[in-house]
């Protein structure tokens, strides 16, 4: 009799075990979906940006931006039925929100002012930017939270700078198109710039204490880019009524900035899932 019950406690043991196995190899699973659902936000979320700019030149007047729009909602497309096979990304409403509203401006951009287009843009990408941060927190709330401790701010303010300067962008490159920067500019682009100075600063600073495997060289010189950027929309796009600066060259020079600082962002994320995978 006491074999018996010896027996059954010991199998009770292994059952218990395996259970735990089990759990645990689900919630692995989990986060690298989760991982993956966040990375392909995030390349949404550029490709989304890179079509606001191009947008904004192409109703300003330059005709030839049509093949690059068309290409990047091609790229988009793609990944939004990447993400569609992925089953986490069910649970999120706004994945819907965003699919409704990128279907509509994806038909109606290229015959909408200006100034609507970049208010459609800025929406739906303040869309992607809060499911990004819903994602997200299936990341702060599991298993290894503590190991993810100080670098909540890689899917909150370091994605809104990026978002800042992708707005500064689009502002300007339509500004430089023109050939003039209105009033209505000024106060755009100063505001864009006081935003970039104060979250770049919040960003670098706190990447500079938990960076995984950027070094201190490229956190410089990406913040460094920043400031070089915002130097660089007061001299030609703010303080002169007639803009000399070319459309390409503003729009490469904020895109060099925006590119740097989705390497460092995209190093520190990749770095996370090989130390957690």
């Amino acid at each position: 009799m006491i074999f018996v019950i010896s027996a059954l406690i010991a199998l009770l043991f292994i059952l218990v075990a395996i259970q735990l196995g089990l759990t645990k190899k689900k919630q692995k699973q989990q986060f690298q979906s989760t991982l993956t659902l966040v990375a392909i936000i995030k390349r949404i979320i550029g490709l989304t940006q890179k079509h606001r700019g191009l947008t904004a030149t192409y109703l300003q007047g330059n005709q030839s931006a049509s093949t690059d729009i068309y290409a990047l909602r091609n790229e988009i497309s793609g990944l939004i039925k990447q993400t569609n096979e992925l089953e986490q990304v069910n649970i999120e409403s706004r994945w819907e929100a965003y699919l409704d509203h990128w279907q509509r401006l994806e038909s109606s951009s290229m015959g909408l002012t200006a100034p609507e287009s970049f208010k459609q843009h800025t929406s739906l990408i303040g869309t992607l930017l809060y499911l990004l941060q819903d994602v997200a927190e299936h990341i702060e709330f599991s298993d290894m939270e503590q190991q993810l401790k100080d670098t909540h701010f890689l899917w909150r303010e370091f994605p809104q700078l990026v978002e800042y300067i992708g707005q500064a962008r689009a502002v300007g490159v339509a500004t430089a198109t023109k050939g003039e920067s209105t009033q209505i500019d000024k106060v755009k682009l100063g505001y864009l710039c006081e935003k970039i100075n104060l979250m770049s600063d919040t960003v670098f600073n706190k990447l500079s204490a938990v960076a995984q495997v950027s070094e201190n060289s490229q956190l410089n010189q990406a913040k460094q880019a920043c400031l070089q950027l915002v130097s660089l929309i007061n001299e030609q796009l703010i303080k002169p009524n007639k803009v000399s600066i070319g459309n390409q060259e503003y729009f490469a020079t904020a895109s060099s900035t925006m590119d740097q600082c989705n390497t460092l962002l995209d190093n520190e994320l990749n770095a996370i899932v090989n130390k957690l995978g």
